[in-house]
C-alpha cells in the first residue's frame, strides 16, 4: 500500500514542469508558515 502510493507521487512528480514545482514550493511554504505561527495562548509571541 505504502509502495504504490510513493510510486504513484514519484511518478507524479517526474512528469511536473517548472511552474508547476514552483506552484507545490509556494503551497509547502504557506503551510509551514501557518503552522510555524503557532496557536493557543502563546500564539502571540
Amino acid at each position: 500500500m505504502l509502495h504504490h502510493a510513493y510510486y504513484v507521487v514519484m511518478r507524479h512528480a517526474q512528469s511536473m514542469n517548472m511552474q508547476q514545482w514552483f506552484l507545490a514550493l509556494l503551497v509547502v511554504v504557506a503551510i509551514g508558515l501557518f503552522c510555524m505561527r503557532g496557536f493557543g495562548s502563546r500564539s502571540g509571541y
